[in-house]
Parts: C-alpha cells; structure tokens; sequence
C-alpha cells in the first residue's frame, strides 16, 4: 500500500476514519478520539494495514482548509472584534509566558538556548482546528467561550509568524527575517483587505449562473485558493482558511457557502485527524513517558492555568476563564509545523522533535476529557459561591420567570415577557451586559446558570417558568436537573441543538425542549402551505404530524 495511487491513500484513510468514528459513536466518545486512534492503528510503527503518512497528510489538509473555512463563516466578525481586547492582549500575553515558562524548563534539562527556546514556541500555541471540532461536536460554537477561545487561538497563530521568524533568524541554517515578515504583512494588510470586497463580489457573479454545481466549485476554489496563498506567504493554511471563512461570513450568500463547504469539511476533517493518529509512535510514548507527561503537563495543566488567569485578568468571569482555559489547553497542527521548522532548522534535535510531536498528539486525545471535566471542576472550585456583581435579584420575586442567558435567542424571549409585563430574572455570563441589563431596569445576575446557587439566588423554589436559552449542553442539563430537585412544579423550556438532546431534555422533566433548525424548517413548512391558501386547520395537523415524526 506504500506505493498506491491517490485514490488508495485516500480510501485507507477514509476507511479508517469510518471506523475509528463508528467506534467513538458506540462507546459514546468524541469522533476525535476515534480518528486519532484509527490513525495510530494504520500509522507506521503498528502492524497491520499501513497507510502512508506523507500522502495522507497532504489529503489532510484538506480537512484542515474546510474545518476552519467553515468555523470562520459560522462566526460573526463582528462578535470576534467585540472580543479583540481580550483575544489580543491574552493571547499575546499567553504566548510569551509560554515560551519563558518552556524556555526555563528546557534549560533545566540542559538544552541549548535555541531548543529551549523552540519548545516554549511549540507548546505555546493551541489549535483552532481541535477546538473548532469540538465545539462543533458538543454545539457550542455559538457560545462567548467559543468565539473568544478561536480569536485567542487565532492571535496564537497570527503570533507564530514572528516566532518562525525569530526561530530562522536564530537557528544554524539561518535565513534572513525581512523576506519572511514582508510576505506575511502582504498577507495581513493587503490580500485580506482586498478579501472584503474581492470575495463577496467573486461569489455574487457566481451565483448569478444560477448554477450549484458552479457556485460550490467557486466556493471550493476560493477557499483552498486563499489557504494555500497564505501559506505561501508564510502563514498556516488553518489560519488562512478561518480568516477567509470570516470574510464570507459577512455576505449575504453565507448560507449558501456553508451548505456547499459543509460536507467536504465533515469528510476530510476525519482524515486529518487520522493523519495526526499516523505520527504517534507508542513505543516512543513507553520509552520516554516521563519527558513526554512533563511536557503533557506543560500544555495542558500550565497552559490552561495561564490562559484562565489571563482571562480573569482581563475582566472574564471564573466560569468563562475556566472554559477558556480548558479548550485552549491543547495544541496540534501549528504546533506539527513549528516543530517541523525547528527540525529543518537545527534549532531541534530528533528525539526533542519526537518528544513534542508524540506530547502534542496526546494533549489532543485529552482534549475532550479536559472539557468535559471542566463544568465539574467550576462547580468544585465555586464551591457553591456566587458570582453576582450584586447580592440578590429582589427580596420577593414570585411566580416569577428565569431567563438563563440573554444572547439572541434569550433577549427576544425578554422582549415578549416585558411587553406583557411579565415579571423576569436574567441570568447572564457577561458582566457588562448585567450592568446594561440593569441601567434599563431590569432584574439581571452575574454568574453561571449551571451552578444551583445562581439558580437558587434567582428565587427558583417561587418561579414559576425556568427558560434556559443558553448555548451550552451541560450547563442547561445541570440547570434542569437542579431546577426539578428543589422545584417539582417550575415549567422549564429549554433550547437545545439536537433530536438526541431534545429526548434527553424531555426525559429529565423539561415541559418543552425546542430544536432551532426544526422550528425554522416547521415555520417556513407553515408559511409555504399558506401561500398555496390551504385551510389553516389543515396546516396545524400538517405541522403537527410532521413535529411528531421528527421526535420519533
């Protein structure tokens, strides 16, 4: 299989990925984890079927362009710019204590300047492509934690130009630094202005074809055009691909562009992840696990520290910092390629490069633990303790509604309550949305919906309505769970992203639980049956069989 066409690479990767996936779905896994399994049982230093590395890899990064090009569109620029102040000062920050913190420990165990300085440069940057995937997978993307961590992900990558500049300006084989600066300022200041009106303007005479085929060929070519232009210029294609993504997101045409790019994305993002599964060598893990746990360590235990301190720092809430922190807290495709750059440059001797690559495959593997196991390390570290900017919401609220979070979905749920004069409590994440919130009169609390005392704090065992609109899976089951505990009769309306999670919802005592995109496609089926003039009765039974079947 080592000397086999394209289409055999690509069969073998794809054949692993379907079965690490259906794996990781039967043990009710992350798909990550399976992927990356499935790539070690096909990589080099296993027996059995082996694929082969390079070509796979050059496959996947496909996956790579489309899993961040599809991330960038799904993100509002605007959303990514509110959260420039702490993307930008935290993630520089963070990027440099990283490479000090590397730097002093590389020193220790007695590696030259420029290794020790390399290793902080590696383990100093997370991947947007593992937390893009696993915000996607768990239907977190909208979430601030989400959009904050993919700007501060992509102030890393934006860092490591400079840092591939330092690292070939200081190695042995070294080359001069203005080439590679100059060709990464064309790439910021003049091909990604020109995007915002090159891109949009590409895609509207495209359109007007009037062919799909033609305009998801136009979106393709786009997309991997600027990938592999911004790697050429010395910035990573993920980069590239997130950045060109966010250009898109901004036309009017964005909808069309995700149902084009969508499926190639959820196809060749497994083979990328098998890729990186191909590169870890166990017996290297076996031989080396105490250098490869200490560096373990540093990306995951430090960096996830620094990152939520830097958060809190810069005006985050705990709850906020902490999932911040945890899905930072791991690093992969720059990482392959800093480390890649600093072999090719003698600033990294062999096994220092096996060292970080194997270290950096298992972060990934831990990634979906660590972000599992952070709402329970909030709870334990809360204790049960407040996080309100104010003591209390009222002295006697009764039969009153709790609206836990006021994002897009909640503040039109407390737009309809309030011209109805109906009386609510906002719960809310954001600090200075309370304080607005609060400047207009309305009763609003800082802190986590998922913690039983900012419920409790918010009259729970008196209201009479729990509307849970939060983004977050695991923050509205706990809110649920706790809500029925010490309330049996509140009524808990929840939003939620999946058929699956809509069962689960149900079964834990919430009175409705509402899938976005099936009210969307029920309200458009109401409106489309209505034109044709069809009885409205005849509509409701229509509309509620077809809800009936979706919940089967």
């Amino acid at each position: 299989m080592e000397d086999g066409g394209l289409i055999v690479h690509l069969v073998t990767a794809l054949l692993a990925a379907l079965v690490g996936a259906a794996v990781a779905l039967r043990l009710r896994q992350p798909l990550i984890v399976g992927y990356i399994l499935a790539g070690v049982a096909i990589g080099p230093f296993t027996p059995g079927i082996i694929g082969k590395t390079e070509a796979i890899a050059e496959l996947a990064e496909v996956g790579i362009v489309f899993l961040m090009f599809v991330i960038g569109v799904q993100l509002s620029l605007r959303e990514l710019l509110r959260a420039s102040k702490i993307a930008v000062v935290g993630g520089l920050a963070q990027v440099l204590v990283m490479i000090g913190l590397g730097y002093v420990v590389g020193r220790a165990l007695g590696w030259s300047d420029l290794q020790a300085y390399a290793f902080g440069a590696v383990i100093s940057n997370s991947s947007s492509t593992v937390l893009g995937k696993l915000l996607s997978d768990r239907g977190e993307l909208d979430s601030r934690h989400a959009r904050l961590g993919l700007a501060w992900s992509s102030v890393q990558d934006i860092s490591s130009v400079v840092i591939v500049a330092i690292l070939a300006f200081a190695s042995p084989n070294a080359r001069a630094m203005g080439p590679l600066l100059g060709k990464a300022a064309l790439f910021f200041f003049v091909i990604m202005p020109l995007a915002f009106w090159v891109l949009p303007w590409v895609l509207r005479r495209a359109s007007a074809f009037r062919s799909r085929e033609f305009f998801a060929l136009a979106v393709i070519t786009l997309a991997l055009t600027m990938a592999g232009g911004a790697s050429l210029l010395g910035v990573s294609l993920a980069l590239g691909a997130f950045l060109t993504g966010v250009v898109i997101g901004e036309s009017d045409l964005a909808h069309r562009v995700l149902g084009d790019a969508t499926p190639i994305r959820d196809v060749f993002s497994g083979v990328f992840f098998v890729s990186i599964g191909m590169l870890l060598d166990p017996r290297f893990l076996v031989d080396s696990w105490a250098l490869v746990l200490l560096t373990v360590s540093m990306i995951v235990l430090v960096k996830g520290a620094v990152t939520t301190v830097l958060a809190r720092l810069l005006g985050c809430s705990t709850r906020l910092a902490v999932l911040i922190g945890a899905g930072l807290a791991q690093s992969a495709e720059f990482s392959f390629l800093l480390a890649r750059i600093g072999l090719e440059e003698g600033a990294l001797t062999t096994p220092i490069f096996n060292l970080l690559l194997s270290a950096t495959v298992v972060t990934i593997l831990l990634s979906p633990l660590v972000n599992a196991a952070a709402p329970v390390l909030l709870r334990r570290i809360m204790g049960g303790r407040l996080e309100l900017a104010e003591a209390a919401a009222g002295a006697h609220l009764e039969k009153h509604a709790i609206v836990c979070g006021y994002g897009r979905v909640g503040s039109i749920v407390c737009a309809l309550l309030e011209r109805h004069q109906r009386p609510f409590v906002v719960i809310e994440e954001d600090l200075k949305l309370v304080e607005t919130l609060r400047a207009r009169g309305i009763t609003a609390l800082f802190g986590d919906a998922g913690i039983p005392a900012v419920l409790e704090s918010a009259h729970l065992r008196s209201a009479s309505l729990l509307v849970l609109c939060m983004p977050e899976r695991m923050a509205t089951r706990r809110a649920l769970e706790h809500a029925k505990e010490v309330n049996q009769t509140v009524v808990v309306l929840a939003r939620t992203h999946s058929a699956d999670d809509r069962r689960f919802l149900r079964d834990k005592g919430a009175q409705e639980a509402v899938v976005g995109e099936l009210e969307l496609a029920l309200e458009l089926g109401r409106a489309a049956l209505a034109r044709f003039e069809i009885d409205a009765e005849v509509i409701e039974e229509s509309i509620g069989e077809a809800r009936r079947s979706a919940e089967l």
